[in-house]
């Protein structure tokens, strides 16, 4: 009698996990779209020479994927004129609550409300470009020289999402950070 009552109680009690879990399925899934996929794609300044000739800083240009299922692959390109050669292949796996992270900022900085391109005067500055799809929709947003307009709201909101976004797998620059 006591070990029917002990499978009973068992039996309930993982019925009630079961619901619990059947319940919160649904709603984790809604967090992160299936088809959310963004791309950040840093294009460095113009070299600035240093006293002794040679560029200051030499940081290469790279692009950041990280799709709904948590894959995040970086390329940088190491080599001058885009050559295959010097392409350096980086690929992690997000932890979920990180991906849905990031879709939550996405939302939060109303992304597919920004204009298509921030920019200023022309200058040696870097050039940031973010795209991203989700729910059946597509963005694309440049800022040319993101330090010279900070103080521009819709600008901030995409340095909110470009900034989360490096928080889940630094530059490869030695010393880049986020914005």
């Amino acid at each position: 009698m006591v070990g029917i009552m002990l499978v009973r109680r068992s039996f309930a009690a993982l019925a009630a996990v079961v619901v619990v879990l059947c319940a919160l399925g649904p709603a984790a899934a809604e967090t992160i779209p299936r088809d959310f996929r963004l791309t950040a794609e840093y294009y460095p300044a113009l070299p600035t020479l240093a006293a002794d000739g040679r560029p200051a800083r030499e940081w290469h240009r790279w692009t950041l994927t990280v799709t709904a299922g948590g894959r995040a692959v970086q390329e940088t390109q190491r080599s001058a004129h885009g050559s295959v050669k010097g392409l350096h292949t980086k690929t992690v796996k997000l932890a979920r609550r990180d991906v849905a992270r990031l879709v939550a900022t996405v939302r939060a900085a109303n992304f597919y409300k920004l204009a298509a391109d921030y920019a200023f005067e022309v200058s040696a500055a870097p050039a940031l470009v973010l795209r991203i799809a989700m729910e059946e929709r597509y963005h694309e947003v440049t800022v040319y020289g993101p330090n010279r307009q900070k103080d521009d709201p819709e600008v901030a909101a995409f340095l909110r999402v470009w900034n989360q976004t490096l928080r889940l797998m630094p530059p490869p620059n030695p010393g880049q950070r986020p914005e």
